[in-house]
């Protein structure tokens, strides 16, 4: 693991690619505003809205690729994503707004905001969504007309489905670097039915990134052990830790198929290691394998995925090795911004778990909250009156709250 550390210092990187992230309006969230580092932990009891708030921000990334529309299409369209008050009301629109630090290639780093604004045209009866606003800022500077929508007094009058930084011209060097990098997020959701199967995706048509329900980690394995061996030894080093009797699982390629599958090294009671059939390797097996893989792929190493965020990296594995499994979360996270959603105390269970990683988050019938520890939290934990994991698992694991005063789209609205 000392070598691990080395060769990350040495990059000298700022992983933190999204500083602060405010959602209004999204689903269970009325209103979020937090910020975010290098490793961020959403922790939380179940339906608590932490899949919720990393939707947000995966929505962005989807409506960049294709449109608003297209992006809501498999959320259940945009009456299904509004957030509904506790009155009974609904919001006509949702705001997303991801400030972000970049470093441009050949350039200084810079620091952009984005703000993406998706509702009902006013007026109409239907849910059909339109572009609300948009704007890209560097430096706090608006980018241009380009970026905003058309303009009739206070209000946009051209209605449209589609984003303008998507079609930023090759000159404005940061809207590309914004636009590609956002791009390149990664949101995992591992199943191990497909971690399992035989990957057939012809390597020359791969992206050569883990997908994101697990499909070409065969594929994945294989690379680290060409051409990052080292890696891929902290990858079975990590295995071999969390899982009794693995000595680490590998990619296997087959060429003349153009196909790939993987396959478990486990010792026996003789101390020999013996190849183990991917149809026989446990779901914990292969879920921890899948996570390991998504936080220290090659392009996740190399900086061209800026973050590399994960649902519940614990499920299936033993509680006592959870926090072994911190450990990776923080040896990944000087790579790559990380972040992950959990209930489970046991993974806090770790002296690197810092309460400056968590985000806590809770709906106690009024919508989502998020934020750092609370007060009272921070008490307990300094007074030593509980551990982390005990503060989760007692309940009184709270997010402060939220500061007073109006919400930027209230503001808005009045204006």
């Amino acid at each position: 693991m000392a070598v691990w550390a080395a060769m990350n210092s040495e990059q000298g990187r700022t992983p933190t690619f999204l500083t602060r992230v405010r959602v209004e309006n999204y689903r269970s969230i009325a209103s979020c505003d937090v910020r975010l580092g290098p490793l961020t932990i959403l922790a939380g009891p179940n339906a608590a809205g932490k899949s919720n708030f990393l939707d947000a921000i995966r929505f962005v990334r989807d409506a960049l690729a294709s449109s608003p529309g297209q992006a809501l299409d498999p959320r259940g369209g945009l009456e299904e994503v509004l957030h509904r008050h506790v009155s009974g009301r609904r919001a006509d629109s949702f705001r997303i707004t991801l400030d972000l630090s970049l470093p441009a290639s050949e350039r200084p780093p810079f620091n952009a905001t984005y703000i993406l604004e998706i509702g009902t045209q006013p007026g109409s009866n239907d849910f059909a969504p339109v572009l609300r606003r948009e704007e890209f800022q560097v430096e706090g500077r608006a980018q241009g007309e380009g970026f905003l929508p058309e303009m009739a007094g206070a209000h946009p009058v051209a209605w449209r489905d589609d984003i303008l930084l998507s079609h930023t011209p090759r000159s404005h060097h940061e809207g590309r670097v914004v636009h590609w990098s956002l791009q390149q997020t990664r949101f995992y959701e591992l199943l191990t039915p497909v971690l399992r199967a035989v990957d057939d995706t012809p390597r020359k048509t791969g992206s050569g990134m883990l997908g994101e329900k697990g499909e070409q980690l065969a594929r994945v394995l294989d690379t680290l052990s060409r051409q990052s061996p080292w890696v891929k030894d902290t990858l079975d080093g990590y295995l071999s830790t969390m899982i009794d009797n693995a000595a680490g699982l590998d990619g296997v390629e087959v060429p003349e198929a153009d196909l790939a599958y993987v396959v478990g090294r486990f010792r026996g009671a003789d101390g020999q290691v013996a190849k183990v059939d991917r149809r026989a390797l446990s779901e914990g097996t292969l879920r921890l394998a899948g996570v390991l893989a998504a936080l220290f792929q090659p392009n996740a190493l190399n900086g061209d995925i800026p973050l590399v965020a994960i649902e519940e990296p614990e499920v299936s594995l033993h509680p006592p090795v959870l926090g072994a499994l911190y450990d990776a979360l923080a040896a990944a996270a000087r790579n790559t911004q990380v972040m992950v959603t959990t209930q489970s105390a046991d993974l806090l269970d770790n002296a690197a778990a810092a309460p400056a990683h968590l985000l806590v988050v809770r709906d106690d019938g009024a919508g989502t909250a998020l934020g750092p520890i609370d007060p009272a939290g921070r008490r307990l934990l300094t007074e030593g009156i509980l551990t982390l994991p005990e503060l989760l698992r007692s309940g009184e694991l709270r997010p402060a709250a939220a500061p007073t005063g109006q919400s930027e789209q209230q503001e808005d609205d009045e204006r």
